[in-house]
């Protein structure tokens, strides 16, 4: 295995997400600043936004999944020592308004992670106060890295969207 180094690290990740089938090699993929893949994109106000996936997920084997909100918020919710609430109510101090103020002038961002389980019931790996300010903007398809058998329970649970 070659060694990575800061100037090979997006082409290491690349190959790496190529391999386990979470992009296409034979489409050129596009890429944010950092050389991230852009997995999917949302509309955040005026502007579209640049979804990408944590190189962490990524080797995890997590793949981008949408859900819809209005369901998912309802599974969420029963979470209480998670849950994120309207204008970042319940979560951590300060964390969802600084997310507010950095997604403004944000390039792209790290798709939120989460794991459904076979009753519904869900957990936020990371992301959870970036999924609460998507919410409350009224974003109706927000893409979420799970792994496969999370993305299989959401499916059963109807959180999932094609919208």
């Amino acid at each position: 295995m070659p060694t990575v180094t800061s100037e090979n690290k997006a082409e290491h990740d690349r190959a790496f997400m190529e391999r386990r089938g979470q992009i296409s090699k034979n489409k050129m993929q596009p890429k944010n600043k950092k050389g991230q893949p852009i997995l999917a994109k949302i509309q955040l106000k005026d502007r579209e936004l640049p979804v990408t996936m944590h190189p962490i997920e990524a080797k995890n084997g997590d793949k981008i999944a949408h859900i819809d909100p209005k369901v998912f918020d309802k599974a969420f919710a029963k979470s209480s020592w998670q849950y994120v609430g309207e204008k970042g109510k319940g979560g951590i101090e300060g964390r969802y308004e600084k997310f507010a103020e950095w997604v403004k002038n944000a390039d792209s961002m790290n798709a939120s992670n989460v794991a459904v389980n076979k009753d519904g019931g869900v957990t936020f790996g990371d992301g959870r106060h970036r999924y609460a300010y998507l919410r409350d903007e009224g974003v109706e398809k927000i893409p979420m890295a799970m792994d496969e058998e999370s993305i299989k329970y959401a499916k059963k649970h109807g959180y999932l969207t094609d919208k």
